[in-house]
């Protein structure tokens, strides 16, 4: 029944969801069934919610609110309203605390729960179109697959979203991957047949080993948090990228500054990686590449290309890297990692070219609005015949050695 516009359940129809055992009608387990949506939660664990997307709040309306601008819930919204619910494809549930959480369909639930009550769409800062009642109809009940473990749903979850149709973004499936392996390591621990990381990734549809790059920057981070030496939320962007640190990790500059081992694709990687005596160098790794609000830092890499390969320069040179350490200015390191004879070059080769675009527009000069020019001019004159004075005598030094 419906009050003030939202839905209520009515103590006869919560009687009608109990089985004469007391326990609600859940579908057996490795069974398909509809459900009622009332007995239906998000998952609080969705690898969706990446640290630049977490629900504000537990509450439905947060959570919807979050999906929907993260998931892109507009068009869904719109289908559903227009043909109804079509119970094609079931969602994935496991029981929790009498209840059913939805492992895989939440961003499904969320256009339901949304067009079942206007005042949770409100809540959540998103509008629903009106529906007919025969599509409203549809919102009662949802082809639910009832798993007994997590275990069973990963394979068609992590296919789907990992290289499937609907992929999550990198931070996600790392994390869906890393929880993944955990529990394998459990069963290794306890003598039990398990996956290692390599078979996980194969029945996720990686053959490109992506998923290991992945696994191992998400554990570089969370032993950065575990010693208290770098949080996500600490960084001043909202954005996360994730990419930056497991794409410079691939780079051997990284890793040594570090003191990691590099990765070895055969094994599993390690949950510790970085040795204590470097927890410093990790530190100021994860500050240049997401800077730091509590320290009012900006990030040194601005967007991964060409910072993140300009960084991989400075981490080359001690010097370079001392200098990013005291000023973190990326600029100003890459300087000091470029050898002087390419810093020479390049200026040169820099400073003919912007003197031959002044040579094509000289009709541009006007005398009566640009005097100071003519100064420049001649100090432009001076440090060339200094320059080519220079050159000049290198050479002849060169030719009677």
């Amino acid at each position: 029944m419906w009050v003030g516009g939202r839905p209520t359940l009515s103590v006869n129809y919560l009687r009608g969801l109990q089985m004469a055992d007391g326990n609600p009608p859940f579908p057996p387990i490795g069974q398909a069934e509809k459900v009622s949506v009332e007995l239906l939660d998000f998952d609080v664990n969705n690898p969706r919610f990446t640290p630049d997307k977490q629900p504000s709040g537990s509450g439905d309306s947060a959570v919807i609110s979050t999906l929907a601008s993260s998931a892109d819930l507009s068009e869904l919204i719109q289908s559903i309203s227009t043909s109804g619910y079509i119970n094609i494809e079931p969602i994935i549930v496991i029981e929790r605390n009498g209840r059913l959480a939805v492992l895989e369909g939440n961003r499904r639930l969320a256009a339901v729960k949304a067009l079942r009550d206007p005042e949770l769409a409100k809540e959540a800062r998103i509008s629903t179109p009106p529906m007919e009642a025969a599509q409203r109809a549809t919102l009662n009940e949802i082809l639910a697959y009832r798993v007994a473990n997590e275990d069973d749903a990963r394979d068609l979850i992590g296919f789907k979203h990992i290289n499937g149709p609907q992929s999550w973004d990198a931070f996600a499936k790392a994390r869906f991957a890393a929880r993944w392996l955990d529990d394998e390591h459990v069963k290794r621990d306890a003598g039990q047949p398990h996956l290692s990381l390599q078979q996980i990734a194969s029945r996720m549809g990686d053959q490109h080993m992506t998923m290991h790059r992945m696994v191992a920057a998400l554990y570089v981070l969370d032993q950065a948090e575990r010693n208290n030496l770098y949080e996500i939320a600490d960084r001043k962007k909202k954005a996360f990228s994730f990419s930056h640190l497991y794409t410079g990790l691939g780079y051997e500059e990284f890793t040594n500054y570090l003191g990691m081992e590099r990765p070895d694709r055969g094994a599993d990687p390690d949950r510790a990686p970085v040795p204590e005596e470097n927890f410093g160098e990790l530190r100021n790794l994860l500050t240049w590449l997401y800077g730091s609000k509590e320290r009012d830092l900006e990030p040194a890499v601005k967007s991964q290309n060409p910072d993140l390969r300009r960084l991989q320069e400075v981490l080359g040179s001690p010097a370079a890297t001392s200098i990013l350490a005291e000023r973190n200015s990326l600029d100003e390191a890459v300087i000091e990692a470029t050898p002087v004879d390419i810093r020479f070059q390049k200026h040169l080769i820099n400073a003919n070219a912007e003197l031959a675009h002044a040579v094509k527009n000289l009709e541009g000069f006007d005398p009566s609005t640009q005097p100071e020019l003519q100064k420049i001019a001649e100090s432009t004159v001076k440090r060339a015949n200094l320059v080519k004075m220079n050159i000049d005598a290198a050479i002849a030094g060169l030719a009677t050695d």
